[in-house]
């Protein structure tokens, strides 16, 4: 029985033949303008909302490629977590330099408001799940522990937000159910909190300044028109006494030929 060999081709490769496909992805360059359409779906749909947000984020990719329509601008759902997430790490680090790079003092400005929505946004997002998770079987507890977001903050506000918690975890601390309890209901909150309190803080401190800045700059162009008027005055001034100089001038000029005719005329 003879070998079958394989056929080669003009190229040299032998027919049939598949040169592997390169399955890494393309690099992706987000500018601001695409950072900020990022954020605006993020609040929109709010992934943080789902215990499994992965379709929301596919969604949010797909709508993205949709409205660009740009061969070297595709994402899919990892792009889209992975940059909203250094986004977040940039804006709770205080990293001015990431967030301003390639955009407008505008864009940043509209870059901070959305990013200050979506860390609210986090911030909020394992309040309902944690309950909803842990309380699916015995509807009873979940009545005594629900904790949603507005109740929370208005606890953290008045800072007793210790003690409902404490007294939710010991009402439903039952030996006889089965599935681990967290071990905390806060679960980061108190430091998300206090970065969105220090956040806000620098955020009316900048705005503070700013608002310095343009009285200052208001005061300046206030004094430069103040000396505009001062000049157009001082000039209508010189004006003035130059017109009644020349009149006088004029009326000495006339008296001294009036005076001359009644001379020749006294002669006559």
């Amino acid at each position: 029985m003879e070998p079958v060999g394989l056929v080669q081709t003009s190229s040299g490769a032998p027919e049939g033949y598949c040169p592997p496909c390169s399955t890494r992805k393309k690099k992706v360059r987000f500018l601001a303008q695409h950072d900020i359409m990022l954020l605006r779906k993020v609040v929109m749909q709010n992934p943080f909302a789902l215990k499994e947000p992965r379709h929301v984020w596919a969604r949010i990719g797909e709508e993205m490629n949709a409205d660009l329509q740009d061969e070297s601008f595709e994402v899919d759902y990892r792009r889209c977590r992975e940059r909203t997430a250094l986004l977040l790490h940039y804006y709770k680090r205080q990293n001015f330099a990431g967030l301003r790079r390639y955009g407008t003092e505008s864009l940043y400005m509209e870059k901070e408001d959305l990013l200050h929505q979506v860390m609210e946004l986090e911030a909020g997002k394992s309040f309902p799940m944690a309950t909803e998770s842990r309380y699916k079987e015995n509807p009873d507890d979940a009545v005594a522990v629900t904790i949603t977001e507005e109740t929370l903050r208005k606890a953290q506000e008045n800072s007793l937000w210790q003690q409902p918690v404490q007294e939710a975890k010991e009402e439903v601390d039952d030996p006889d159910d089965e599935g681990p309890l967290p071990k905390r209901v806060c679960q980061g909150c108190c430091q998300t909190y206090s970065e969105l309190l220090l956040l806000q803080e620098r955020r009316a401190q900048v705005e503070q300044r700013l608002r310095e800045d343009e009285l200052a700059v208001r005061r300046e162009e206030l004094e430069i028109e103040k000396e505009k008027l001062a000049l157009e005055r001082e000039r209508l001034d010189t004006e003035r006494r130059e017109r009644e100089r020349r009149f006088e001038l004029e009326s000495q000029e006339r008296q001294m030929i009036l005076d001359i005719l009644k001379e020749k005329m006294m002669k006559k």
